[in-house]
Parts: C-alpha cells; structure tokens; sequence
C-alpha cells in the first residue's frame, strides 16, 4: 500500500470518529430536551392537580370565613332590649372538629403531595368544612332574622291606614320619609352585617323608623278611623260626623277642607 492510500484511510477514519462525536453530542442533547419535555409535562400535571385542590377547598373556606365574621358581629352587638349577645354560642362539639382534619390532610400532603386529592382525608375535610359552614350559617342567620322581627315590630304600621290619612296635612310627607326608611331598613337587614359598620346602619335606620312612627299619628278613635275611610272611598254619611270625630279634626286636621254633598 503506498503512502497516498494510507494518508487517504487515515483521513476517513478521523472523518468517522469525528461523525460519531458529533452523533452522540446531537443524541445526548436531544435526550436532554426529551427529558426536560417529561419535566415539564409532569409539573403541568402538579399544577393542575393543586389548582384543583385549591378550587375545591376555597368555595366553602371562603363561605365559612364569611359566615364566621357575621357570627362574631353579632357575638359582640348587643340586643338593645335585653343587652344579651344577639346571637348565642354555637357549639361546635356537636358538628365534630375541622381543625383536626386539616391536621390529618396536611399529614396525607406529605406523603402523596399533589396526588393528595385521591385520598379520604381530602373528601373528608371538605365535607366537614361544608357541614360546619351550614350549621354556623343556620344558627346565625335565624338569630339575625328573628333579631330585626323584634325591631320591625317596634315600629311596623298597618299599611292601610295611610290610604285613609294620607289627605292630613304633613302626613303625606312623613309617610314617604316612613316608606323610603322602610325600604333601606328591609334592604340593609336582608343579609347577616359582616362588620360593625353594617349592623351599626341597621341600627341607625331602625331609631329613625322609631321617630317617624310616632310622627305618623296613626293611633286615632276607631270611629275617626271610619269616618276617614269612608271620605277617602264612597263618601261618609253625616251620622259619621261625631261630636269626638269633629274633634278630632279640629285638633289634628283642618275641618275646612271637608266638604258636605248630597247624593
């Protein structure tokens, strides 16, 4: 074999092993991107997994932490006929202990980290917090709503009475004052205060529906009642216009403003 051939193989074996380097760097690099790809893919798969975790315990922590702040504004406001706390303790040994729970949860997320979902802790602490929340939620709701019956009831009028002394001078404006704060008050009172603020309004709208009922002068005779009824409808007769009846509207009313027609 003569020089030249020998130069000439020995040029295409370092050709070779050259080719082959640069095979495996490519190899080795594209294994690499394949298992950052596998990486990847599985951390997706963790973030979906938690998400999903989270999603199901914010619903119902959300509405206990809600319901929570309501139950410890009535704790501390106090009925202003009794000045007990307007809602009463609830007893949380008979619906079991959450915390506990979240204890036995957190030490299952150790072990199965994401795949904590599959497990019975998980399910079991999402029951118990949805259990808890309607049971507190119960409780309160029905001490709020039997809390501003009593307030209504201080200051709540027979709607049909104003049809019948609506014409009194001044009466119509204060029934509209009257209606508008009865309006704010079953608007604001409608839903548990989640602060001080909140049930310091329901307040604040109960006194001034306390004063306006007084200005409302509905407390008349039974038969200045009849009377007014029945000018406000057909017309009254004159064995309706009482000695007390005339009165009446000489103290309270204008008596000018009546007017006698024969049929």
């Amino acid at each position: 074999m003569s020089e030249a051939n020998i130069s000439d193989m020995a040029n295409s074996v370092s050709t070779i092993i050259e080719d082959d380097g640069i095979f495996a760097r490519r190899s080795s690099a594209f294994k690499a991107r394949i298992q950052r790809y596998q990486q990847l893919e599985k951390a997706q798969e963790i973030c979906i997994n938690l998400l999903q975790i989270a999603n199901k315990i914010e619903t119902p922590t959300q509405k206990l932490a809600q319901t929570l702040c309501s139950y410890r504004v009535l704790r501390q406001a106090r009925d202003i006929e009794t000045d007990l706390p307007i809602v009463s303790p609830f007893d949380r040994v008979s619906y079991g202990s959450p915390q506990k729970l979240l204890n036995e949860f957190r030490v299952k997320y150790q072990t199965h980290h994401y795949d904590v979902a599959q497990e019975s802790e998980f399910a079991l602490l999402i029951e118990k917090i949805e259990s808890l929340v309607s049971a507190l939620d119960e409780h309160t709701s029905t001490a709020w709503r039997k809390y501003t019956q009593v307030l209504k009831a201080q200051w709540e009028v027979d709607q049909k009475l104003f049809s019948s002394l609506a014409h009194q001078q001044g009466q119509r404006k204060v029934q509209e004052r009257y209606c508008r704060l009865e309006e704010q008050f079953n608007r604001t009172s409608r839903m548990m205060p989640k602060t001080k603020e909140d049930y310091e309004a329901v307040i604040a709208l109960h006194e001034q529906l306390c004063q306006e009922r007084e200005a409302l002068k509905l407390d008349v005779p039974e038969e200045v009642n009849l009377f007014l009824k029945s000018v406000a409808g057909q017309g009254a007769t004159l064995d309706m216009l009482t000695e007390n009846v005339l009165m009446w509207l000489a103290n309270e009313d204008d008596p000018t403003r009546y007017r006698i027609r024969r049929l």
